[in-house]
């Protein structure tokens, strides 16, 4: 019999490309605003196994523009969620996206180790910036989860990308290449450990079958460590043949410097480990129907 799935955010990134990888494996129940299916607003939800809480808002650009909506959305969809299936149902699993976003403070202020696992502590550098209403949110919602009495896994994805995302640094440069022989590339010495969306899916997909996971923290990430100068050059060297220039610039405050996760925990509970390297993800994300 298949596994009843809760999927928030399921117009999303993440969201909507796990379902289309994985629609015929479970029964899936979509929730997202999008639809009219506002979390937030609704205070009844239908009887599942797994809550998969993906919905959130998850631009960079909101955090700085719209912060109070950004951490209304974060704290209020999870608090009904909980709130709701610790009444009715404390037999489900309760699946939260939260964020590395949370342990940038410790890695940048304190040199907290690299690849960074996940006992990092939360730090959050400063509560006057408005970058940090994202981390600060989700990070209160892995608290509220973890003594809320439920079954959960928390998981913390690193950097994915790929199809159907959208206001992230590779969609939006990606854009501004089109119009452009110039093009700004912000934060151009920052690295990350990329992650392409397929290969997303798989861990989670292994974790929704894991017994061992339940109750844990869990890094999903890569690690193929990228600069996003390098990232910006395999974009303009796959799609342009190298006939774009770049205009480096600085990045925003309070962009992290460097993101690495320790994915010895996935390892060892599932045996998942990514296998799309950057020019192979770009390629297929460039060459996306």
């Amino acid at each position: 019999m298949k596994k009843k799935l809760l999927i928030t955010g399921s117009n999303g990134f993440l969201g909507s490309n796990f379902i289309s990888k994985f629609k015929n494996k479970y029964s899936i129940i979509k929730y997202d605003k999008t639809t009219g299916k506002d979390i937030i607003k609704i205070n009844k939800f239908p009887k599942v196994d797994i809550v998969l809480h993906l919905a959130a808002f998850n631009s960079t650009k909101d955090f700085y523009l719209q912060p109070l909506e950004v951490i209304e959305s974060n704290f209020l969809t999870t608090f009904n969620l909980i709130k709701f299936y610790k009444k009715i149902n404390k037999k489900i699993t309760f699946i939260f996206a939260g964020t590395p976003e949370s342990a940038s403070g410790a890695i940048d202020l304190f040199n907290y180790k690299i690849p960074t696992d996940e006992k990092v502590p939360f730090v959050i550098p400063n509560l006057h910036n408005p970058r940090w209403s994202y981390a600060a949110s989700k990070s209160l919602c892995e608290i509220m989860l973890i003594h809320s009495g439920l079954k959960f896994i928390i998981i913390r994805p690193h950097n994915v990308y790929g199809p159907k995302q959208k206001n992230h640094f590779i969609p939006e440069f990606i854009d501004r290449c089109k119009n452009n022989n110039k093009v700004k590339l912000f934060g151009w010495k920052n690295k990350r450990s990329w992650l392409f969306v397929d290969d997303f899916c798989i861990a989670l997909d292994k974790l929704i079958n894991s017994k061992k996971a339940v109750n844990q923290i869990i890094n999903i990430g890569s690690n193929f460590e990228h600069s996003v100068l390098e990232v910006a050059k395999e974009i303009i060297k796959q799609k342009y043949k190298n006939k774009k220039k770049i205009i480096k610039l600085k990045a925003p405050e309070g962009s992290v410097k460097r993101r690495v996760p320790n994915i010895n925990k996935i390892l060892k509970l599932t045996k998942w480990k990514p296998t799309t390297n950057l020019k192979q993800g770009i390629n297929k994300l460039l060459n996306d129907k």
